[in-house]
């Protein structure tokens, strides 16, 4: 068993749906941490992922890193069940300064957006950053059921209920969409799309992270090279947490004139991870993105 399925059940989206924010997340993330107790196999592997990326990987260093990849999951469990808390706290527990303002330039020139995601920060919560700011959004993932009726059904009740914007999915897990296909379509008639960049796929190349060869841009850079500046804006966002339920919404601008897009991505995420290293929670599975030596 992993953390992900011990974690989502279906007892815990109807505890999460119960309570608020404050009193769901602190028992989940006891929960979590409860099973990194008793499965020691877990914390030796992100332990060795520390160190092999030359972080620190004990004390409290590694109980912070555990307690925020459970507090992903926490994120997770919110955004398929939550509506109106998860609306108030885009608007009011999200310092998004002026960084809405590539996508409002992209409304007003008639551009796409690319936005590259990492699996750092509060990524769930992202999306409900530009919904509740009345964008329209189209998130390519692996959404299998429940995951994906979800959170489509908590998108389409804040779109009724709060005039947000909507969320919609590109689903890999369904075999009826043809996502490559899908997400040119999307970008040609200027739409925001995003799509993770740093999972290994057979379309991934080596890239440099924290001084280390890794595998990454899940084929992003292939799309990429179809399109211009002049026609779409490339961004990498990142939800920060800076307590237990606040955060900063920060975002990069990319270029891709510069050419090697990817390692423009990667290079974005790096500066997170040397600030905030605790969250980034990709930490436990990216040994399979090891670059042999």
């Amino acid at each position: 068993m992993s953390l992900s399925s011990f974690l989502l059940t279906k007892d815990n989206l109807e505890l999460v749906q119960k309570k608020s924010w404050k009193f769901g997340r602190s028992e989940i993330v006891d929960l979590g941490m409860r099973y990194y107790d008793a499965h020691p196999e877990d914390v030796a592997e992100i332990t060795r992922n520390l160190a092999y990326m030359g972080m620190q990987n004990s004390g409290a260093a590694l109980d912070a890193v555990l307690e925020h990849i459970v507090a992903h999951y926490y994120e997770k469990l919110f955004a398929m069940v939550k509506r109106y808390e998860a609306y108030w706290i885009a608007k009011n527990r999200i310092d998004i300064g002026d960084h809405v303002g590539p996508f409002l330039e992209a409304r007003e020139t008639k551009k796409a957006v690319f936005i590259g995601q990492s699996h750092f920060g509060a990524t769930y919560l992202k999306s409900a950053v530009l919904t509740s700011h009345g964008f329209d959004v189209s998130v390519v993932g692996n959404f299998p059921e429940p995951v994906g009726g979800m959170l489509l059904k908590t998108s389409d009740e804040m779109h009724k209920r709060y005039n947000a914007g909507r969320a919609s999915l590109v689903n890999v897990a369904d075999p009826d969409v043809d996502v490559p296909m899908e997400m040119f379509r999307l970008l040609a008639t200027g739409k925001i799309v995003s799509n993770v960049f740093d999972e290994n796929n057979a379309f991934c190349k080596p890239v440099n992270l924290l001084g280390k060869q890794i595998m990454g841009g899940t084929g992003m850079d292939l799309i990429l090279r179809n399109y211009t500046d002049e026609k779409v804006i490339v961004v990498t966002p990142f939800l920060i947490r800076t307590s237990d339920e606040t955060f900063r919404y920060e975002l990069d601008r990319h270029e891709l004139k510069d050419g090697n897009i990817v390692q423009s991505f990667f290079n974005a995420c790096e500066k997170r991870i040397k600030k905030y290293p605790e969250q980034w929670y990709f930490i436990q599975e990216v040994h399979e993105s090891f670059v042999e030596e």
